[in-house]
């Protein structure tokens, strides 16, 4: 339970461990408690959400104190799954919601449509719809667009798609994407949220991503940019483990 008086959470771990935080936080429907800012703190090793290392622990704490900080606001998705009409999942992601293919490889093919209109096959491993935050996490490695985190947009992004010319969609955050299935066999497909656990989908089964009315508030301590934090940590050169 937080206490009353909380201002900052500080989470330990990795990037891994603030997307759980940030669903737990939203999860418990407490509109007070929502609003407060996360700080992550990182034990691992490239850590993008999770701003603060290990050797400057004690400078984020100071500026804690003396309230010397940001509040960047993160966009985060409501996704869920019908099945015979019925929902029967539902989840929300800071990050992403992956569907693709089981442990045995196998092309899948996939419908997606943007407020009930057709917009693009798939078949290839699956889909990635980010976030901006998530635009830098499994997305990017898709080949999917670098988007400034407080940004408000979806982007849609192939996973080694056959379609070369089919790169990714930058949509608006107010569309709801619906993803079907057809012709995928007995093969297992899954669905992620933020690499939550694996929910299996049936051939049926109708996937909806929407824009949360949740939001993400990450305490901002650094002087540096976006584009300072990204080239140092992921273009060629910038990180070293």
């Amino acid at each position: 339970k937080i206490p009353e008086e909380t201002q900052c959470i500080i989470v330990l771990g990795g990037d891994g461990t603030l997307l759980q935080a940030a669903r737990d936080i939203q999860a418990a429907h407490d509109e007070k408690r929502s609003q407060i800012p996360l700080l992550g703190v990182n034990l691992g090793h490239l850590g993008f959400l999770a701003e603060v290392d290990r050797q400057s622990v004690y400078q984020a704490l100071d500026k804690l104190i003396a309230d010397i900080y940001e509040v960047e606001e993160r966009m985060m998705l409501d996704v869920s799954v019908l099945r015979d009409g019925k929902q029967i999942y539902t989840n929300m992601g800071l990050n992403d919601a992956v569907i693709r293919e089981g442990p045995i490889s196998h092309v899948i093919h996939l419908k997606v449509f943007s407020d009930g209109k057709h917009l693009a096959d798939i078949a290839g491993d699956g889909a990635i719809i980010a976030t901006p935050t998530g635009s830098t996490a499994y997305s990017l490695s898709a080949g999917g667009p670098v988007v400034e985190p407080v940004a408000q947009i979806l982007t849609l992004t192939p996973i080694c798609t056959h379609n070369m010319r089919f790169s990714s969609y930058v949509l608006s955050p107010d569309r709801t994407l619906t993803v079907s299935f057809e012709r995928n066999g007995r093969k297992p497909i899954f669905l992620f949220v933020d690499e939550s656990r694996a929910f299996p989908l049936h051939s049926n089964d109708i996937v909806q991503i929407r824009r949360s009315r949740y939001l993400t508030r990450l305490a901002h301590l650094s002087e540096k940019s976006f584009c300072e934090v990204f080239a140092q940590k992921m273009l060629p050169g910038g990180f070293q483990s």
